[in-house]
């Protein structure tokens, strides 16, 4: 008896635990989404008011923020400075590539990402500070919609997982 009441709270711990980190996803992709912006800031500041090369303003991005945007940037940095004649967009993709399992972007996220990429490099800098500011766009509009769904999902999963571990240790004894 004592080991069915052992496991059984072991079980709803766990799931509960489950819960609260499904729960806390949003807090973590709002924490990417928060380091992006203010990289996409300092891209923006950097490309309309001074003459400073690629890889410097990445380099100076890397060392102004944090968590897996200051990762993707260092890497693109990387990357420029041993090109092996890549385009600017692919050493991009690559950099956002090699730090996306560590971020908490979604999809659509990662989408917008890549699309950044294909300006760099080639394009002026009008086109470049409009792909940009459509960056910011997005990543304000997915920040106010994140918001919003967070109220009720963190909620949700806990209360999901709570009630989930029960309904095992119910089935289970």
């Amino acid at each position: 008896m004592l080991f069915k009441l052992t496991g059984g709270i072991v079980v709803i711990l766990c799931c509960y635990t489950w819960g609260f980190y499904m729960s806390k996803m949003g807090a973590f992709r709002m924490q990417d989404l928060e380091q992006l912006k203010k990289a996409i800031t300092i891209f923006n500041a950097e490309i309309k008011y001074s003459a400073t090369p690629l890889y410097e303003v990445f380099n100076e991005i890397a060392n102004r923020t944090n968590g897996v945007v200051a990762m993707a940037f260092e890497a693109a940095t990387e990357g420029f400075l041993d090109k092996k004649g890549k385009t600017a967009d692919e050493i991009w993709n690559k950099a956002v590539i090699e730090v996306q399992h560590n971020a908490y972007f979604n999809a659509e996220d990662m989408e917008y990402l890549f699309s950044f990429g294909r300006t760099l490099g080639f394009a002026d800098k009008e086109m470049q500070v409009q792909n940009a500011t459509l960056l910011l766009d997005y990543i304000e509009n997915a920040q106010q919609e994140l918001r919003e769904k967070r109220k009720v999902e963190e909620r949700l999963y806990k209360t999901l997982g709570l009630l989930g571990g029960i309904m095992v240790c119910i089935i289970l004894f």
